[in-house]
């Protein structure tokens, strides 16, 4: 007999594909703010790290227990439409892995950039040259070209995984939904 948790004798899967469904969608909408606004990265960027975080941690708990509730229902094999819903999470949880160094990476450069900045705004003043053109004195931060190279490449990549976590989490939800509720509305 296959054991399948459960809070008040409810499965557990249908409480909790909440979290990630609220989870992952308010890690896309921070993190494409985080991605896209420069001025609010200091900001949001702790509830944006939480939420990478968080957002895997959720949908693991998801698909564990639809693996539970699965197994308690479909003692004898799941159904096609069961095995695509829970490919749907996998792909989502596996996405949302792949974000959580990358995530890191162009956090961490940006602040180093922000603290460059920071020591850039005590540099002297730009000096006038013989034809009156104001030059600047130089930088104290080397790593400013590469930096920019680096973090427009990977907010790239962290820009397609936060759309394709948006697609998973879509694709997991409807057909999970399908499943449940397919039908019954005419």
């Amino acid at each position: 007999m296959n054991v399948m948790t459960t809070i008040l004798d409810l499965p557990l899967h249908p409480l909790v594909v909440h979290a990630p469904i609220v989870l992952i969608a308010l890690l896309i909408l921070f993190g494409l703010l985080y991605l896209l606004v420069p001025p609010v990265r200091q900001r949001i960027g702790w509830v944006a790290a939480a939420l990478v975080l968080a957002g895997p941690a959720s949908a693991y708990g998801a698909i564990w227990s639809g693996e539970q509730l699965a197994d308690y229902v479909s003692p004898n094999g799941w159904s096609a439409a069961i095995e695509q819903h829970q490919n749907y999470g996998w792909w989502l949880l596996w996405t949302l892995v792949a974000l959580v160094p990358l995530w890191g990476l162009f956090a961490g450069l940006d602040r180093g950039r922000r603290a460059a900045l920071r020591r850039n705004g005590d540099a002297p003043a730009p000096v006038a040259t013989e034809d009156g053109e104001k030059v600047s004195s130089g930088s104290d931060d080397p790593a400013a070209a590469g930096r920019k190279v680096v973090m427009f490449v990977v907010g790239l990549i962290v820009l397609a995984l936060l759309l394709l976590a948006g697609w998973w989490l879509f694709q997991a939800g409807h057909s999970g939904s399908e499943m449940k509720w397919g039908g019954t509305v005419q």
